[in-house]
């Protein structure tokens, strides 16, 4: 796990310098992966997923995530990819914006089966709970394609400023 972490420090780092040349203090993120709502058979999946990442997300620039956690059925999953933030939008009290993205993500998608990585939407809807701390709400909604089935599901991460 320390190997990992250490890769994944090393791989951010080079990523943040590549993209950084506009970036704000708000653009990076340590990220703590940590629950996953099932909408069916949620029975059998873990709800904890803790694990770790970084992501770059400039507003209205393009940025990159990169992490792992332990995914629904206990195996080590590791992700990478591209996303785009809208600018933040005050509502109520808390600042929210929204992400698009694509995400290369290794993990076991179906009980009894084996790791696989497959390309992934990325939506996200984040919400300000400090100046420095935000909630990110994304997800996937069930999907039947060729054959091949996904249960909805809604994922939450923590995500703190490192500036």
């Amino acid at each position: 796990m320390f190997k990992k972490i250490s890769q994944l420090t090393a791989a951010s780092t080079l990523l943040t310098s590549v993209f950084m040349t506009e970036a704000k203090a708000k653009d990076d993120f340590f990220v703590l992966n940590t629950v996953a709502l099932h909408f069916e058979n949620f029975q059998d999946r873990n709800a904890i997923v803790p694990g770790v990442g970084w992501e770059y997300s400039p507003s209205n620039h393009l940025g990159w995530h990169i992490g792992t956690f332990s995914d629904s059925f206990g195996s080590q999953a590791t992700y990478a990819g591209v996303n785009y933030a809208t600018r933040s939008v005050r509502i109520m009290t808390r600042d929210v914006r929204l992400m698009l993205g694509a995400t290369v993500l290794r993990k076991q998608y179906h009980v009894d089966t084996d790791v696989q990585t497959k390309i992934v939407p990325l939506p996200a809807v984040e919400i300000s709970l400090t100046d420095k701390t935000v909630l990110n709400i994304s997800g996937s909604p069930e999907i039947d394609y060729k054959g091949e089935h996904s249960n909805a599901v809604m994922f939450f991460q923590i995500k703190m400023n490192m500036d």
